[in-house]
């Protein structure tokens, strides 16, 4: 028994004739008939008694007709979810993100997208930049948002944009008056950095090595949020990304660029193994599309 063979079957025990059957299958009468022919053949049943022309059910096609409601609403609603799917209106992404950009960037553009999809479920998690690309390797998630590089090869790499570092200073520090502050400044302040494992410390470091100069570290915190609310407690200086000048803590803080310039890419990572879902692809775009609006703030 085939699915062209029961909708034919359908066709005809709810229009009450061949003729209208076919004319909703878009298919000629012989050929209903002959669909027909064969399902009875399949199930060894008699369906239909055949009556100058017209076919009459038989008590067992009203039954097999009951039976078969269950089924065909299974695939009403299996066609609806798959028009949703393509239409964007349903589907699940998992994402996991660096740390900072788990905290703000990440959750307010997913919020942003989830106005237009509420259907959508999103789920956030956070890690190290250095763990996401195995996890999505594995398909543990669906995107990676990471400070690159990336050194696995089993993922996507999809480029985001390239962070500049900006200098917090606490609003009463003798450098909140300026505009921009060189590198070579930093030298002799009380400098709150990064821990060791995180890759903005390997930034930093790189680029005061660069520059010749020795930093006094007097405080180490894992996350840029805890890095700037030390900065807002005058605790000391400190170089963090642009996505956490924005928040409580920042109203405590003087967020000021620095020369030359310290940079990082941060970029979205897919899974190889697997094609992305036509609603996490869409996401994708959103992000690219608005990562330059968010931080323009």
């Amino acid at each position: 028994m085939n699915f062209r063979q029961l909708e034919s079957f359908r066709a005809v025990m709810s229009y009450g004739s061949v003729t209208q059957a076919a004319e909703a299958m878009r298919i000629s009468q012989p050929a209903v008939s002959r669909l027909i022919s064969d399902l009875e053949a399949t199930l060894g049943l008699r369906l239909f008694e055949r009556k100058h022309g017209r076919l009459r059910p038989t008590s067992e096609a009203h039954l097999l007709f009951q039976e078969s409601n269950t089924a065909f609403s299974g695939l009403a609603r299996l066609r609806e979810a798959a028009t949703s799917l393509r239409e964007l209106k349903r589907g699940r992404i998992r994402i996991a993100s660096e740390t900072v950009y788990s905290e703000g960037f990440m959750p307010h553009l997913a919020a942003a997208y989830h106005v237009k999809h509420k259907e959508v479920r999103m789920e956030l998690d956070t890690g190290p930049s250095s763990h996401i690309p195995g996890w999505i390797a594995e398909t543990w998630y669906d995107l990676g948002l990471v400070v690159l590089p990336v050194p696995q090869t089993e993922v996507s790499v999809r480029f985001l944009r390239r962070q500049s570092a900006l200098c917090a200073v606490p609003l009463d520090h003798m450098l909140s008056g300026k505009s921009v502050i060189k590198i070579e400044e930093f030298a002799g302040e009380r400098f709150i950095a990064a821990v060791a494992t995180t890759p903005f410390r390997v930034f930093v470091d790189r680029a005061f090595k660069n520059a010749g100069i020795e930093v006094d570290v007097r405080l180490e915190a894992r996350t840029q949020h805890g890095i700037l609310t030390l900065v807002g407690a005058g605790a000391g200086i400190a170089l963090v990304d642009p996505c956490v000048a924005v928040g409580e803590c920042s109203e405590r803080v003087k967020f000021i660029s620095v020369e030359p310039a310290i940079h990082w890419d941060i970029a979205l990572v897919l899974p190889k193994v697997r094609l992305p879902s036509l609603i996490c692809l869409d996401f994708v775009e959103y992000i690219t599309k608005n990562a330059e609006k968010y931080f323009s703030r």
